[in-house]
């Protein structure tokens, strides 16, 4: 290819400074050609040297990092490890200049706007897990994330990981049946939303929305909703539970579930635009690092950099977006 065939070309001094450049002269590779070749050609070291990149860490090391003894198909990535994304995403960060830094910056329709650091960030994900813990939710348990994108949708999502759980997150524009069609695939058991939110500077009732999902959805048990409008709202006592009154007195340090390295994290689904939504399942080793490789390599994000990417929480980009960010150290 040509210089004429690209529309941006970075300067010498941009490449030299590069996540990738670093990345291959950490391993002896002169060009990216080289890398290529090495990659096809030794897929163990390549899997190997991202997660390293990535700094991802494990309670358990693995075995190995890709088995594919019974089919490329059905390959198996870190063999015998565990670990969490929540591990790799809050806890490692503690007792590090990181922990002091933005995780989120956000601001809203109207004009509010909010900064949580990774302590803070780390602390609300903490006694939100520890409140859904105590509701007896915890490990398997799929769960629905029905909320705007505000800091406490990125809490909410983590310490659904953060307990074993399994985060399905839904557009927070979805009607009740597109909502209910998914949650009834996944067998929810909880949902996580807020009372309203903002749509072209009128107030969406998401609650009413969630009443007609859970009359929808046999097997949902708990529901849970952030006050961030002040809407009135209906009230089903046994199954309702306010945000606040479900952190309240809940530790800032709750543990981190030890999950197997391939045990599902994720639950998210297609847009169903030419068909019925399709379920797709994500682990805890191999989304993080693909999303972080993604983002750390092909984009260059680095620690100091902020990301923003105009998607909500009920699309794929909702938790790359979250994950890729925090596993890289960035806001």
């Amino acid at each position: 290819m040509s210089a004429e065939d690209f529309t941006w070309t970075p300067d010498p001094a941009i490449v030299a400074e590069s996540n990738l450049v670093a990345f291959m002269k950490r391993h002896g590779i002169d060009d990216y050609d080289a890398l290529m070749a090495r990659a096809e050609a030794d897929p163990d070291w390549y899997w190997n040297a991202v997660l390293e990149e990535n700094d991802y860490r494990f309670y358990k090391p693995y075995d190995r990092v890709l088995d594919t003894s019974k089919g490329a198909a059905w390959a198996e990535w870190c063999v015998g490890g565990t670990t969490n994304t929540v591990l790799n995403c809050l806890d490692k960060w503690r007792d590090t200049p990181t922990y002091a830094r933005e995780a989120i910056s956000w601001e809203g329709e109207d004009g509010s706007r909010r900064v949580l650091s990774y302590a803070e960030l780390d602390a609300e994900t903490c006694r939100l897990a520890g409140g859904l813990r105590a509701l007896g939710l915890g490990r398997g348990d799929v769960v629905g994330v029905y909320m705007p994108m505000l800091p406490e949708a990125v809490a909410a999502f983590l310490a659904i990981i953060k307990i074993g759980g399994i985060a399905l997150p839904l557009f927070s524009g979805f009607a009740a049946e597109a909502a209910a069609t998914r949650m009834n695939d996944g067998g929810a058991k909880g949902l996580i939303l807020a009372d309203g939110s903002l749509r072209r500077g009128q107030p969406i009732d998401m609650k009413a929305v969630a009443d007609e999902v859970a009359a929808a959805v046999p097997t949902l048990e708990h529901v849970v909703i952030y006050r961030h409008l002040g809407l009135d709202v209906a009230w089903q006592e046994g199954r309702d539970q306010w945000w606040s009154d479900v952190v309240s007195g809940q530790s800032e340090n709750t543990p981190t579930e030890e999950m197997g390295a391939e045990e599902p994290l994720l639950l998210v689904f297609t847009s169903g635009t030419t068909g019925k939504a399709k379920g797709t399942v994500h682990s805890h080793c191999c989304f993080a690092n693909k999303v972080s490789l993604d983002l750390g390599l092909m984009m260059d994000l680095k620690p100091s950099d902020r990301m923003l990417w105009m998607s909500d929480m009920g699309w794929l980009v909702g938790p790359i977006i979250i994950i890729g960010n925090l596993v890289r150290g960035s806001t």
